[in-house]
Protein backbone atom coordinates (compact mmCIF):
# COMPACT_ATOMS: atom_id res chain seq x y z
CA UNK A 1 0.00 0.00 0.00
CA UNK A 2 1.24 3.64 -0.81
CA UNK A 3 0.77 6.29 1.29
CA UNK A 4 -2.23 8.55 0.53
CA UNK A 5 -0.55 11.70 0.33
CA UNK A 6 2.35 10.28 -2.10
CA UNK A 7 -0.86 9.56 -4.71
CA UNK A 8 -1.99 13.62 -3.53
CA UNK A 9 1.62 14.67 -4.43
CA UNK A 10 2.17 12.81 -7.72
CA UNK A 11 -1.51 14.25 -8.95
CA UNK A 12 -0.03 17.57 -8.35
CA UNK A 13 3.60 16.74 -9.62
CA UNK A 14 3.07 14.72 -12.58
CA UNK A 15 -0.62 16.01 -13.68
CA UNK A 16 -0.36 19.25 -12.08
CA UNK A 17 -3.91 19.60 -10.70
CA UNK A 18 -5.63 18.43 -7.92
CA UNK A 19 -7.17 14.56 -7.38
CA UNK A 20 -10.75 14.39 -8.49
CA UNK A 21 -11.63 12.53 -5.86
CA UNK A 22 -10.63 10.95 -2.50
CA UNK A 23 -11.88 8.16 -3.36
CA UNK A 24 -9.62 7.98 -6.24
CA UNK A 25 -6.71 8.74 -4.13
CA UNK A 26 -7.64 5.74 -1.76
CA UNK A 27 -7.92 3.43 -4.41
CA UNK A 28 -4.37 4.07 -6.01
CA UNK A 29 -2.93 4.13 -1.89
CA UNK A 30 -4.77 0.29 -2.25
CA UNK A 31 -3.79 -1.04 -5.52
CA UNK A 32 -0.76 0.26 -6.43
CA UNK A 33 2.10 -1.80 -5.32
CA UNK A 34 4.38 1.12 -4.73
CA UNK A 35 5.74 4.48 -5.92
CA UNK A 36 7.40 2.98 -9.19
CA UNK A 37 4.19 1.49 -10.70
CA UNK A 38 1.79 4.71 -9.05
CA UNK A 39 4.32 7.24 -11.44
CA UNK A 40 4.44 4.66 -14.31
CA UNK A 41 0.58 5.07 -14.39
CA UNK A 42 0.42 9.02 -14.47
CA UNK A 43 3.51 9.20 -16.93
CA UNK A 44 1.18 6.51 -19.51
CA UNK A 45 -1.48 8.00 -18.73
CA UNK A 46 -3.77 10.15 -21.83
CA UNK A 47 -3.93 13.52 -19.85
CA UNK A 48 -0.21 13.64 -18.81
CA UNK A 49 0.26 13.04 -22.77
CA UNK A 50 -1.80 16.00 -23.83
CA UNK A 51 -0.90 18.47 -21.43
CA UNK A 52 2.82 17.76 -21.72
CA UNK A 53 3.48 16.24 -25.11
CA UNK A 54 5.05 19.14 -27.00
CA UNK A 55 7.80 18.80 -23.72
CA UNK A 56 8.11 14.60 -23.77
CA UNK A 57 6.80 14.00 -27.45
CA UNK A 58 10.42 13.47 -29.68
CA UNK A 59 10.42 15.55 -33.32
CA UNK A 60 9.96 12.88 -36.00
CA UNK A 61 12.15 12.75 -38.52
CA UNK A 62 10.86 12.46 -42.17
CA UNK A 63 13.64 10.76 -43.75
CA UNK A 64 11.61 7.39 -43.83
CA UNK A 65 9.09 8.87 -46.57
CA UNK A 66 12.18 9.42 -48.91
CA UNK A 67 13.17 5.39 -48.94
CA UNK A 68 12.96 2.90 -51.69
CA UNK A 69 9.26 1.66 -52.18
CA UNK A 70 8.84 -2.18 -50.36
CA UNK A 71 9.05 -5.23 -52.32
CA UNK A 72 6.37 -6.75 -50.73
CA UNK A 73 4.18 -10.24 -51.63
CA UNK A 74 0.28 -10.29 -50.86
CA UNK A 75 -0.74 -13.16 -52.71
CA UNK A 76 -0.63 -16.27 -51.16
CA UNK A 77 -2.23 -19.49 -52.35
CA UNK A 78 -4.70 -21.62 -49.93
CA UNK A 79 -1.63 -23.58 -48.74
CA UNK A 80 0.84 -21.17 -48.34
CA UNK A 81 -1.77 -19.01 -46.12
CA UNK A 82 -1.96 -22.10 -44.01
CA UNK A 83 1.95 -22.02 -44.11
CA UNK A 84 2.53 -18.65 -42.65
CA UNK A 85 -0.35 -18.91 -40.26
CA UNK A 86 0.82 -22.08 -38.84
CA UNK A 87 4.43 -20.00 -38.41
CA UNK A 88 3.00 -17.18 -36.65
CA UNK A 89 0.80 -19.22 -34.33
CA UNK A 90 3.93 -21.26 -32.96
CA UNK A 91 5.41 -17.79 -32.41
CA UNK A 92 2.58 -16.81 -30.57
CA UNK A 93 2.19 -20.04 -28.37
CA UNK A 94 5.62 -20.05 -26.83
CA UNK A 95 5.21 -16.17 -25.86
CA UNK A 96 1.63 -17.16 -24.38
CA UNK A 97 3.61 -19.44 -21.96
CA UNK A 98 6.85 -17.68 -21.73
CA UNK A 99 6.34 -13.46 -21.35
CA UNK A 100 2.77 -13.58 -22.15
CA UNK A 101 2.21 -9.47 -20.95
CA UNK A 102 5.26 -8.11 -22.08
CA UNK A 103 4.83 -9.70 -25.27
CA UNK A 104 1.54 -7.75 -25.41
CA UNK A 105 3.54 -4.23 -23.86
CA UNK A 106 7.41 -5.20 -24.65
CA UNK A 107 8.42 -2.93 -21.32
CA UNK A 108 10.69 -4.74 -18.76
CA UNK A 109 8.33 -3.84 -15.75
CA UNK A 110 6.05 -6.33 -17.59
CA UNK A 111 8.26 -9.19 -17.92
CA UNK A 112 7.52 -12.63 -15.43
CA UNK A 113 9.79 -11.13 -12.94
CA UNK A 114 8.15 -7.64 -12.01
CA UNK A 115 4.55 -7.95 -13.42
CA UNK A 116 2.90 -8.44 -10.33
CA UNK A 117 4.09 -4.88 -9.67
CA UNK A 118 3.09 -3.61 -12.49
CA UNK A 119 -0.29 -5.59 -13.00
CA UNK A 120 -2.65 -2.46 -11.95
CA UNK A 121 -0.60 -0.21 -14.37
CA UNK A 122 -0.40 -2.53 -17.22
CA UNK A 123 -4.41 -2.59 -17.68
CA UNK A 124 -5.26 0.77 -16.88
CA UNK A 125 -3.36 1.34 -20.24
CA UNK A 126 -6.77 -0.36 -21.97
CA UNK A 127 -8.99 2.04 -20.85
CA UNK A 128 -6.68 5.04 -21.44
CA UNK A 129 -6.51 3.18 -25.42
CA UNK A 130 -10.02 3.23 -25.58
CA UNK A 131 -10.39 6.64 -24.61
CA UNK A 132 -8.45 7.42 -27.19
CA UNK A 133 -11.28 5.64 -29.53
CA UNK A 134 -13.90 7.50 -27.94
CA UNK A 135 -12.50 10.62 -28.92
CA UNK A 136 -11.64 9.69 -32.62
CA UNK A 137 -15.49 8.84 -32.90
CA UNK A 138 -16.45 11.97 -31.63
CA UNK A 139 -14.58 14.18 -33.27
CA UNK A 140 -16.32 12.20 -36.59
CA UNK A 141 -19.66 12.73 -35.04
CA UNK A 142 -20.02 8.95 -34.38
CA UNK A 143 -20.75 6.87 -31.38
CA UNK A 144 -20.84 3.48 -30.06
CA UNK A 145 -23.83 1.61 -30.64
CA UNK A 146 -25.60 0.60 -27.17
CA UNK A 147 -25.97 -2.74 -28.47
CA UNK A 148 -23.55 -2.96 -30.38
CA UNK A 149 -21.10 -6.12 -31.31
CA UNK A 150 -17.27 -5.63 -31.41
CA UNK A 151 -14.62 -7.62 -32.01
CA UNK A 152 -11.11 -7.36 -30.69
CA UNK A 153 -8.73 -9.21 -33.29
CA UNK A 154 -5.50 -9.74 -30.86
CA UNK A 155 -7.40 -9.52 -27.83
CA UNK A 156 -3.89 -10.90 -26.15
CA UNK A 157 -3.98 -10.88 -22.08
CA UNK A 158 -7.34 -8.84 -22.30
CA UNK A 159 -6.06 -5.42 -21.55
CA UNK A 160 -8.00 -3.68 -23.60
CA UNK A 161 -10.93 -6.18 -23.83
CA UNK A 162 -12.72 -4.89 -20.34
CA UNK A 163 -12.89 -1.64 -21.64
CA UNK A 164 -14.79 -2.59 -24.69
CA UNK A 165 -17.18 -4.60 -22.61
CA UNK A 166 -18.09 -1.44 -21.08
CA UNK A 167 -18.96 0.00 -24.24
CA UNK A 168 -20.85 -2.80 -26.10
CA UNK A 169 -23.28 -5.23 -25.88
CA UNK A 170 -21.20 -8.61 -26.93
CA UNK A 171 -17.33 -7.92 -27.52
CA UNK A 172 -16.00 -10.96 -29.17
CA UNK A 173 -12.18 -12.06 -27.68
CA UNK A 174 -10.25 -13.29 -30.68
CA UNK A 175 -6.58 -14.58 -29.98
CA UNK A 176 -3.96 -16.97 -32.22
CA UNK A 177 -2.39 -18.05 -28.87
CA UNK A 178 -4.42 -20.02 -26.50
CA UNK A 179 -2.36 -19.25 -23.42
CA UNK A 180 -2.99 -15.31 -23.77
CA UNK A 181 -6.57 -16.04 -24.16
CA UNK A 182 -6.61 -18.74 -21.10
CA UNK A 183 -5.29 -15.49 -19.08
CA UNK A 184 -7.60 -13.06 -20.18
CA UNK A 185 -10.58 -14.91 -19.54
CA UNK A 186 -9.24 -15.34 -16.20
CA UNK A 187 -8.76 -11.81 -15.50
CA UNK A 188 -12.34 -10.94 -16.91
CA UNK A 189 -13.70 -13.71 -15.19
CA UNK A 190 -11.80 -11.89 -11.35
CA UNK A 191 -13.03 -8.42 -12.44
CA UNK A 192 -16.36 -9.46 -13.38
CA UNK A 193 -16.74 -8.68 -17.10
CA UNK A 194 -19.41 -11.63 -18.39
CA UNK A 195 -20.00 -9.99 -22.03
CA UNK A 196 -17.17 -11.45 -23.40
CA UNK A 197 -17.09 -14.36 -25.82
CA UNK A 198 -13.51 -15.69 -25.81
CA UNK A 199 -12.06 -17.50 -29.22
CA UNK A 200 -9.03 -19.26 -30.04
CA UNK A 201 -7.83 -18.15 -33.88
CA UNK A 202 -7.27 -21.97 -35.01
CA UNK A 203 -7.39 -20.90 -39.02
CA UNK A 204 -7.69 -17.67 -41.05
CA UNK A 205 -10.83 -19.30 -42.46
CA UNK A 206 -12.53 -18.14 -39.25
CA UNK A 207 -12.48 -14.97 -39.29
CA UNK A 208 -15.02 -15.22 -42.55
CA UNK A 209 -18.06 -15.75 -40.19
CA UNK A 210 -17.75 -12.68 -37.91
CA UNK A 211 -20.29 -10.34 -39.57
CA UNK A 212 -22.04 -8.78 -38.71
CA UNK A 213 -20.09 -6.47 -36.72
CA UNK A 214 -20.51 -3.06 -35.06
CA UNK A 215 -16.83 -1.98 -34.54
CA UNK A 216 -13.55 -4.29 -35.79
CA UNK A 217 -11.00 -3.10 -33.10
CA UNK A 218 -7.18 -4.12 -33.08
CA UNK A 219 -4.08 -2.68 -32.19
CA UNK A 220 -0.48 -3.52 -32.28
CA UNK A 221 -1.36 -6.96 -33.47
CA UNK A 222 -1.63 -7.26 -37.48
CA UNK A 223 2.08 -6.14 -37.34
CA UNK A 224 3.23 -9.61 -36.10
CA UNK A 225 1.58 -11.43 -38.93
CA UNK A 226 3.07 -11.24 -42.39
CA UNK A 227 1.59 -9.11 -45.13
CA UNK A 228 -0.63 -11.79 -46.73
CA UNK A 229 -2.02 -12.41 -43.38
CA UNK A 230 -2.84 -8.87 -43.11
CA UNK A 231 -4.45 -8.86 -45.98
CA UNK A 232 -6.75 -12.01 -45.41
CA UNK A 233 -7.66 -10.73 -41.91
CA UNK A 234 -8.70 -7.28 -42.81
CA UNK A 235 -10.27 -8.16 -45.98
CA UNK A 236 -12.66 -10.34 -44.02
CA UNK A 237 -13.09 -8.32 -40.69
CA UNK A 238 -13.62 -5.02 -42.48
CA UNK A 239 -16.02 -6.92 -44.88
CA UNK A 240 -17.89 -8.22 -42.13
CA UNK A 241 -18.65 -4.85 -40.50
CA UNK A 242 -22.69 -4.07 -41.28
CA UNK A 243 -23.44 -0.80 -42.85
CA UNK A 244 -22.47 2.28 -41.09
CA UNK A 245 -19.93 -0.08 -38.96
CA UNK A 246 -16.70 1.19 -37.69
CA UNK A 247 -13.30 -0.34 -37.95
CA UNK A 248 -10.04 1.31 -35.69
CA UNK A 249 -7.19 -0.38 -35.89
CA UNK A 250 -3.38 0.25 -36.62
CA UNK A 251 -0.87 -1.11 -38.71
CA UNK A 252 2.72 -0.33 -39.76
CA UNK A 253 2.91 0.80 -43.28
CA UNK A 254 6.31 1.45 -43.92
CA UNK A 255 10.02 1.10 -43.15
CA UNK A 256 13.09 1.36 -45.21
CA UNK A 257 14.41 -1.50 -46.45
CA UNK A 258 11.60 -3.82 -45.60
CA UNK A 259 10.77 -6.72 -48.23
CA UNK A 260 9.03 -9.91 -47.77
CA UNK A 261 9.53 -12.57 -50.25
CA UNK A 262 6.71 -15.56 -49.41
CA UNK A 263 8.71 -18.41 -50.54
CA UNK A 264 12.20 -17.02 -48.81
CA UNK A 265 10.25 -16.20 -45.83
CA UNK A 266 8.45 -19.72 -45.76
CA UNK A 267 12.18 -21.53 -45.73
CA UNK A 268 13.35 -19.67 -42.22
CA UNK A 269 13.30 -21.30 -39.43
CA UNK A 270 11.59 -19.09 -36.98
CA UNK A 271 9.42 -20.62 -34.17
CA UNK A 272 9.77 -18.22 -30.95
CA UNK A 273 11.19 -14.46 -32.28
CA UNK A 274 8.59 -11.81 -32.05
CA UNK A 275 7.94 -10.35 -35.75
CA UNK A 276 7.31 -6.90 -37.34
CA UNK A 277 5.86 -6.71 -40.45
CA UNK A 278 4.75 -3.94 -42.97
CA UNK A 279 1.90 -3.26 -45.20
CA UNK A 280 2.23 -1.02 -47.93
CA UNK A 281 0.04 2.20 -47.74
CA UNK A 282 -1.11 2.35 -51.13
CA UNK A 283 -2.29 -1.39 -50.63
CA UNK A 284 -3.95 -0.89 -47.53
CA UNK A 285 -6.07 1.85 -49.37
CA UNK A 286 -7.25 0.06 -51.86
CA UNK A 287 -8.31 -2.46 -49.45
CA UNK A 288 -9.85 -1.09 -47.31
CA UNK A 289 -12.05 0.73 -50.67
CA UNK A 290 -12.92 -2.49 -52.13
CA UNK A 291 -14.25 -3.81 -48.77
CA UNK A 292 -16.89 -1.09 -49.65
CA UNK A 293 -15.11 1.55 -46.12
CA UNK A 294 -14.55 5.06 -46.25
CA UNK A 295 -11.62 6.71 -44.36
CA UNK A 296 -12.56 8.85 -42.15
CA UNK A 297 -9.32 9.69 -40.58
CA UNK A 298 -5.63 8.28 -41.29
CA UNK A 299 -3.06 9.33 -38.99
CA UNK A 300 0.87 8.48 -37.57
CA UNK A 301 1.32 6.80 -34.40
CA UNK A 302 4.20 5.87 -32.59
CA UNK A 303 3.02 2.25 -31.91
CA UNK A 304 6.39 1.12 -33.50
CA UNK A 305 8.60 3.91 -31.32
CA UNK A 306 9.41 7.23 -32.84
CA UNK A 307 11.74 6.25 -35.74
CA UNK A 308 13.14 8.06 -39.32
CA UNK A 309 12.98 4.65 -41.05
CA UNK A 310 9.55 3.27 -39.72
CA UNK A 311 5.66 4.77 -40.28
CA UNK A 312 2.77 3.38 -38.58
CA UNK A 313 -0.87 4.40 -39.41
CA UNK A 314 -3.95 4.07 -36.94
CA UNK A 315 -7.37 4.34 -39.23
CA UNK A 316 -10.67 4.89 -38.61
CA UNK A 317 -12.99 3.56 -41.47
CA UNK A 318 -16.44 3.45 -41.50
CA UNK A 319 -18.42 0.73 -43.90
CA UNK A 320 -20.70 2.62 -46.48
CA UNK A 321 -24.78 1.94 -46.89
Amino acid sequence: MIDPQDVVNAYRLILGREPESQESVNRYATELSDLNALRDMFLSSNEFRQKFEHIHAPKRSRRGFYGPVMKVELKATDEQLAMLYVKTAAQWHHLGETEPYWSVITQESYLQSHFQQSREVFYATGEQEIQLLDSTLERHFLEHRPLGRCIELGCGVGRVTAALAKRYQEVIAVDISEPHLRLAEQELSMRGVSNVTYQHLTSLEQTEGYGPIDLFYSKIVLQHNPPPVMDVLLKNLLTALRPGGIGFFQIPVFKAGYKFLLESYLQEDNQTDMEMHFFPQAELLNLVANAGCRVCELYEDDSIGASASMVSNTLLVQKLD
